[in-house]
């Protein structure tokens, strides 16, 4: 039993550990224009492109994956897109949302043996 119970954990804690964090926006609704995609620049960084994430049969949301980032203050600048086929590629304007990841704590000191 206590060998199924440890079983069961390791496979709930690494399952969880796997898991990236996102950056998520509320599904658009039903009714408005739904996005083809997002581009999104971090930092300053290169500009790149996210599918929309489906939420439904007929709602999408913005979806990023935030996981490798560094430690510190992050700026995610974001433009949802639709391509029509007269007008080209329509964008949004910008949304921006700031975050930070916190730092991992030091690495312990002074590791020795003790009776």
């Amino acid at each position: 039993m206590k060998k199924l119970f440890f079983l069961i954990a390791f496979f709930l804690f690494t399952g969880t550990a796997m898991a990236a964090p996102f950056v998520v926006s509320d599904p658009y609704a039903a009714t408005a224009t739904q996005p083809d995609g997002f581009v999104v620049s971090m930092d300053g960084g290169p500009v790149v492109e996210a599918p929309a994430d489906p939420v439904t049969s007929s709602t999408v949301r913005f979806k990023f994956d935030v996981g490798a980032v560094e430690s510190g203050s992050h700026t995610l600048r974001v433009k949802a897109y639709k391509q029509d086929a007269v007008w080209g590629r329509l964008e949004s304007t910008e949304a921006v949302f700031t975050f930070a990841r916190p730092a991992a704590p030091a690495v312990p000191g002074g590791l020795q043996l003790a009776p």
